[in-house]
């Protein structure tokens, strides 16, 4: 790694010699922990050329510094700090690199930014909606990347941008959008974002105020929820039942509120993998348009349906522009690929787009023409077709291996899509004692009650298949039934 200009103040007001000063600043700098052991320092002349001063102020400097012991001058290599400091550093106030650990260990679960935790080397994270990262399009994607800085580097990495994002990418979109999800919509109706967490965040800014009461699915996406909870709205839980969102409870809430935003995710909903059924699907529409609150829909199982008729949408069916309609490209690439995109009445993505360009100028153009190049190509929509197979395959031998291992402990039914089991876990279950021996035994997952409003505990488990073989999954559920006997073997 190139070394970096080492920035030091000196006061030439001050009647203080500079070279005292300097060996102050770096004095001060090794004790609180900016220069570490070892760290190699400049050579004198190119410090002094670097702060303008004399080499003799340098030469003097490093040479009081090394006669107190603050640095090591090894000849034919250059200068360095001291490997054996005379006295012990300081700990510096705020977060240090020794804090880093604490982002592996698992949060609770009643906070609001819950983390499950890093887990052990040989250890199964069968968290929902993930896909498996060893199926990625990796060479394609690094050829996209390629081809486009060698193409349009001047466009690209030059901050002449539209705040809804890369036109190509949009019209794209616009097709992919149309065809797999049946949205009427144009470019001109389409934002790009960075996900989830900066689609919440323009959300927020455009759709509710501090204050304003805001409708969220219950049980629902607890992510969804903190990230309005955080930008000050008033939540309110609408039940899910076995025909997705309960329309008549939302009834009677209105009647008690003036909501301003409902979220749900509708086709199908997450975690419980019920589809809204169609009589609530036409009535939530009149509800929104008679009441004047929108609707934000997310899809998290964007792709992944095994049925060549799924469910579509409830933006599908709008034409009155009272839907916001969110997705992105996490599940089909990479989480790490932060490419999402909001499509909606072309006023509405107007205000949204000129949030973004308050939180996200200059944007994202060169990942956002990375995934345009491999739209283009086709080579994710031939991606997206082998591992939607694979995909089908692995939540059969999930719910396989999971009745196998864990049956009558738990029930589960094999859903039409997605990337997740809802899971039923037996009443007389230990439910939390039985997560903690599964994580002991390097398993991770996600309990019912994350997924609650208020965090309250449910006798279910939301549970991710898609990342992990047949092998891995029967290894995973074989460690899970191991924990449940130990729990159990607690009781008697």
């Amino acid at each position: 790694m190139g070394s970096w200009d080492l920035a030091i103040a000196l006061d030439r007001t001050n009647p203080e010699p500079l070279y005292l000063q300097l060996v102050k600043a770096l004095e001060e700098g090794i004790r609180h922990g900016r220069f570490k052991p070892g760290d190699a320092l400049p050579g004198t002349r190119a410090l002094a050329e670097l702060l303008g001063v004399n080499r003799n102020t340098t030469l003097a400097a490093y040479k009081e510094l090394e006669a107190e012991g603050w640095i090591e001058v090894a000849p034919d290599r250059g200068t360095f700090v001291a490997r054996k400091l005379p006295i012990i550093m300081e700990v510096p106030a705020g977060i240090s690199a020794q804090d880093s650990a604490s982002w592996k260990r698992a949060t609770p679960r009643n906070e609001p930014f819950f983390q499950p935790g890093a887990p052990a080397h040989a250890s199964f994270q069968l968290i929902p909606d993930t896909t498996d990262l060893r199926l990625a399009p990796t060479e394609a994607i690094h050829r996209a990347y390629g081809r486009i800085l060698k193409l349009h580097p001047e466009r690209l990495l030059q901050p002449g941008w539209d705040p809804r994002g890369l036109l190509d990418l949009r019209n794209s979109l616009c097709k992919m959008l149309r065809d797999m999800r049946g949205l009427s919509i144009e470019a001109g109706n389409l934002l790009l974002t960075r996900g989830l967490m900066s689609t919440l965040n323009l959300v927020s800014r455009v759709l509710f105020a501090p204050g304003d009461a805001v409708a969220v699915e219950n049980p629902g996406m607890f992510r969804v929820a903190e990230a309005f909870r955080s930008a000050g709205a008033r939540l309110f839980a609408v039940p899910v039942d076995a025909h997705g969102l309960d329309v008549e409870a939302l009834e009677a809430l209105l009647i008690q509120e003036p909501i301003r935003l409902l979220y749900l995710t509708a086709s199908p909903q997450h975690p419980t993998q019920v589809t809204l059924d169609p009589t609530r699907r036409k009535r939530l529409l009149e509800l929104s348009r008679a009441h004047g609150f929108r609707i934000l829909e997310g899809d998290p199982s964007l792709g992944f349906h095994r049925e060549k008729n799924p469910a579509l949408p409830l933006a599908s069916e709008d034409p009155h522009g009272r839907v916001l309609y969110f997705g992105s490209f996490e599940q089909i690439l990479a989480p790490g690929l932060q490419v999402g995109f909001l499509a909606g009445e072309a006023s509405l993505i107007k205000a949204l787009s000129q949030q973004r360009q308050l939180v996200d100028w200059p944007g994202n153009l060169v990942q956002e023409a990375t995934i345009e190049e491999t739209l283009r190509d086709g080579e994710i929509v031939r991606h997206l077709r082998r591992i939607r197979k694979l995909t089908d395959e692995r939540r059969d031998t999930m719910v396989d291996r999971l009745l196998f291992h864990l049956h009558p402990a738990i029930s589960v039914k094999n859903p039409r899509q997605g990337l997740s089991l809802w899971i039923r876990v037996a009443d007389e279950l230990p439910l939390e004692a039985w997560i903690e021996r599964c994580h002991a035994h390097g398993v991770v997952f996600y309990p019912g009650s994350l997924y609650d409003l208020h965090r309250q505990n449910l006798p279910f488990l939301c549970l991710g298949f898609a990342a992990h073989d047949l092998d891995e999954q029967n290894q995973a559920c074989a460690r899970m039934a191991v924990a449940l006997k130990e729990v159990q073997a607690r009781q008697t």
